[in-house]
């Protein structure tokens, strides 16, 4: 199995993501992971202001980027996995950039982080394989320091444990216990043992996760937390109930989707209190949001925002407006280049 990383590259991801015993796994590869349609080549984005006139507006300077909005290019191979990452600033200067290398088999041994602000830091990762193609090191390094996270698997070649160490030093030890099928348990941990956040994990009889229980180990307290969900007919998770110290309900989510299976709409009210923000999420049937409220219980100062696209011929967003509270903000517009 190929296999890369993206953008935001994490240690449950190193032990977990891209690999042949990935447990439930829906990796294809980059191209997938970033919701394009077809054989992209390139994707060039680039946001700019919007000035309003009268009943209309139109489009003004470019700004640098801003929340999930920005300005970047990112470069495919034919097999679909990133090559190049960079963002810009407003003027065209290069802020951060990535860059992956692959071995002749096609897996990312190196990926090189370049941050181009202030004094120009950079972050060299080296990633290191068994013969079932499964991720066994991964090496972060710069100038100053070197990192290793060594990965452990079990006899079905699946990972149940990872330690970070540095300067000969172990700094944590993330671990996961296995079922049939399912992660049941994980358990992360400061230096050897001191406990920083400990989950299990029940599922039901149709492998869907039922519920969890989790206590984190906070320098003031320990917290401990229970999540539950709730499925359909069509095994769409539909509710999830999440519960604090007690069993104090403090956050109930409420999903419906499509008829394609894709998410439609997403609400999360808070409970048990007298002020509290109610979070509203709406997708079209492509998976693209396309309103985000935050709507206070007294209905103060409530914000929202919705977005309108503009597709090509595979279905991708060339063109993405963004609104706020119906006054038009910003523009994305791409450029995808196809193989």
């Amino acid at each position: 199995m190929k296999k890369t990383f993206g953008i935001s590259l994490i240690i449950y991801l190193s032990i977990f993501g891209c690999s042949k015993s990935n447990v439930n796994s829906e990796y294809k590869n980059d191209v997938f992971n970033y919701g394009f349609n077809g054989k992209v080549k390139s994707v060039k984005s680039q946001l700019f202001n919007l000035i309003v006139e009268k009943d209309t507006f139109r489009i003004g300077e470019k700004v640098n980027s801003l929340s999930f909005d920005r300005n970047s290019l990112l470069e495919f191979n034919e097999l679909g996995y990133l090559t190049s990452s960079k963002e810009f600033y407003s003027n065209g200067k290069v802020s951060d950039e990535i860059i992956y290398t692959y071995d002749e088999q096609n897996r990312l041994i190196k990926r090189k982080e370049i941050d181009n602000y202030g004094k120009g830091s950079f972050y060299d990762n080296e990633f290191k394989y068994n013969s079932t193609d499964s991720i066994t090191e991964w090496i972060i390094s710069n100038n100053s320091f070197k990192r290793f996270h060594k990965i452990k698997r079990d006899d079905k070649n699946r990972p149940i444990k990872q330690e970070t160490i540095q300067n000969d030093t172990l700094f944590g030890v993330f671990s996961v216990v296995y079922d049939q099928n399912n992660i049941v348990s994980e358990n992360e941990y400061k230096y050897e043992n001191k406990p920083v956040r400990l989950l299990k994990r029940k599922f039901n009889k149709q492998n869907l996760k039922e519920k969890e229980e989790i206590t984190e180990y906070k320098t003031w307290d320990t917290i401990n937390y229970e999540n539950h969900y709730v499925y359909n007919s069509k095994q769409e998770l539909i509710l999830e109930k999440r519960f604090i110290e007690n069993d104090t309900l403090y956050d109930e989510i409420k999903n419906t989707y499509h008829p394609n299976g894709k998410l439609k709409e997403s609400i999360s009210t808070p409970k048990g209190s007298s002020y509290f923000v109610i979070t509203n999420q709406k997708f079209n049937e492509k998976g693209h949001l396309i309103k985000h409220s935050r709507i206070p219980n007294d209905e103060k100062e409530k914000e929202i925002w919705e977005y309108e696209y503009k597709y090509d011929s595979k279905g991708n967003w060339i063109e993405k407006i963004n609104y706020k509270n119906k006054i038009p903000l910003r523009i994305v517009k791409r450029e995808i280049e196809y193989y």
